[in-house]
């Protein structure tokens, strides 16, 4: 059994924290917020430990990384460059040479990195793509997502980065092969900061077109993936 630390207690790093401790992998925890550490320590009887001390204990030998996404590459590095695996949320960090760089480590280390793509393991994904691959809605004629709500606004990365990586990962599964060309116009709606609202089109060598609309000003919470085949 892995022994985890949990880096970032927030949002959705406590039902990480959660998730691991009820497989009885949970060795040791972190988060930015002192009281917050020592309290989901306190909670789930584990170690609350800084992240210097998380990636030097030998006895961790897998870290999960639920920090703020500026901080993931650097993070991510020191845990695998350690011998550990690493799973990180999404995104894996917030500019393409990092992302290599992380992949290239791992391949060299021969340790694991993952992504928290968690919708290609939801049980209407798993069904959809059983039906693409078995033929019974004929060839894909389009596929279009919509990642939409009001809030919570980033900072750090903009609403491509924090929303589409989980559709991507979907039509990427789905399609099998890497897009030749993608299209993106984006809106900053506040005239500060990150875009708060891209559309994308991503083009497939077969002709296939892949739309992702993506936007945290929205007023009304929105997450639709769809698959249109031609029977």
């Amino acid at each position: 059994m892995k022994k985890v630390a949990v880096i970032g207690c927030g949002y959705w790093g406590k039902n990480l924290v959660r998730s691991f401790a009820e497989l009885d992998a949970l060795f040791a925890i972190y988060d930015a917020d002192t009281q917050t550490s020592v309290a989901f320590a306190e909670k789930y009887s584990v170690l609350s430990l800084p992240i210097e001390e998380i990636i030097k204990n030998k006895n961790i030998n897998a870290v999960v990384i639920a920090s703020p996404a500026s901080s993931h590459f650097e993070i991510a590095k020191q845990s695998l460059l350690a011998d550990k695996d690493v799973f990180v949320e999404k995104p894996l960090t917030l500019n393409i040479a990092e992302a290599k760089e992380l992949i290239q480590i791992a391949k060299n280390k021969k340790k694991i990195l993952m992504v928290g793509h968690v919708l290609n393991y939801h049980p209407a994904f798993k069904k959809l793509k059983k039906m693409v691959s078995d033929g019974s809605i004929g060839k894909i004629v389009s596929i279009s997502s919509s990642r939409l709500s009001c809030g919570k606004l980033r900072t750090e990365e903009d609403v491509w980065w924090s929303f589409a990586p989980h559709d991507i990962s979907m039509i990427l599964s789905i399609v099998g092969e890497k897009p030749k060309n993608i299209v993106s116009t984006g809106e900053k709606l506040t005239n500060t900061g990150p875009y708060d609202s891209v559309k994308s089109t991503l083009f497939f060598s077969n002709g296939l077109k892949a739309n992702i609309d993506t936007s945290w000003w929205h007023p009304e919470k929105t997450q639709k993936f769809m698959v249109v085949g031609s029977t």
